[in-house]
């Protein structure tokens, strides 16, 4: 084989560059390949049901004759990848990670790679764009129910955080402000048989779906779900507890104040107030999150811990404190009373 090809590539400057982005795309593929597997429900499927022959998957994920060849393609792209395998009965999942993310146990983990793989990306890829262009985004350039799905990997961090908040009897009227998938309301209600809640979520499809969850965990009959902006809606006052979990950043910064101010007039005197976030100086994730709170219309940048400290006793909390709820991360519990 001539060698003029490889050196021409070299002297043109090309080839060191297109080294570093082979290495560089294997990953992306393979996150993607992922992330499409496990939205398109192909990783749930094959790992109740795998090995599955390709005509099966045909007439299940492409029902159009004209797209056959392309699903074949896709698959074949996994199986080069290695996260999936094809045998004499069929295609089955083959990398570890693909196995994981089948069980339905992991959705928040496979929620969050999707997550990554789509708006992450999204973020990345346009934000240049974008701002030259004078425009940021908005909430409705992301999948709110895949949104509410990942969150709940940082499910085990709050539930300590609302076991130590909740006490363990005795009556008392939650309100969660953003209550996403309603899994906070459902461990407050667990922790303490004698609450009550009000659940405030400001987009209609995760209320609409927290407001399923609730009834398929049977707490229609001690919690509501209401759709709206806290810093409009009514949803009463006299409460004992609030929580703000994940969610203080779809709020701009200069806008907090008033926001827990708000807050802090619909508790009794005495109640308590409880905001779980990430904060500055964090993971790669949580630069993440940072860059789509601060690039999104109407949210901000996440705070820092003294920041926020600040913010709660400025409007009016008592007691503020903070403790970390991840080791390493930037992860915070805080908490004040009215």
């Amino acid at each position: 084989m001539s060698l003029r090809p490889l050196l021409a590539l070299a002297s043109s400057g090309f080839l060191r560059p297109l080294a570093r982005l082979g290495r560089l795309s294997s990953p992306l593929y393979r996150l993607s390949f992922l992330a499409g597997a496990s939205s398109g429900r192909v990783l749930r499927m094959l790992h109740d049901e795998g090995p599955l022959p390709l005509a099966d998957l045909q007439a299940r994920l492409a029902p159009d004759p004209a797209t056959h060849g392309a699903l074949e393609a896709w698959l074949g792209f996994g199986v080069r990848l290695g996260e999936l395998g094809l045998g004499n009965r069929g295609y089955f999942l083959r990398g570890s990670l693909a196995r994981a993310l089948g069980q339905p146990g992991l959705d928040p983990v496979a929620a969050l790679l999707e997550e990554v793989a789509s708006l992450h990306a999204l973020l990345l890829l346009q934000a240049p764009r974008r701002f030259r262009q004078g425009r940021l985004f908005t909430l409705e350039d992301q999948d709110g129910r895949m949104i509410a799905r990942s969150s709940r990997t940082l499910e085990p961090l709050v539930f300590g955080a609302v076991d130590a908040f909740v006490p363990p009897r005795g009556p008392v009227r939650l309100l969660e402000i953003g209550c996403g998938s309603g899994t906070y309301v459902r461990r407050a209600a667990a922790r303490n048989p004698d609450l009550t809640a009000v659940g405030l979520e400001l987009q209609p499809e995760v209320a609409a779906a927290a407001r399923a969850n609730l009834q398929a965990w049977g707490l229609s009959d001690r919690a509501t779900i209401e759709t709206g902006d806290v810093r409009e809606a009514a949803p009463g006052i006299g409460f004992d507890l609030a929580t703000l979990h994940n969610n203080v950043y779809y709020f701009a910064v200069e806008e907090r104040v008033g926001l827990l101010r708000r807050v802090r007039g619909m508790l009794r005197p005495g109640g308590a107030l409880l905001v779980t976030t990430g904060c500055l100086g964090g993971s790669l994730g949580m630069e993440a999150l940072n860059l789509w709170a601060a690039a999104t219309a109407g949210c901000g940048r996440l705070p820092s811990p003294e920041e926020m400290r600040g913010q709660m006793e400025e409007a009016g909390f008592s007691e503020v404190a903070s403790r970390r709820l991840a080791p390493g991360e930037s992860y915070f519990a805080f908490t004040g009373r009215a």
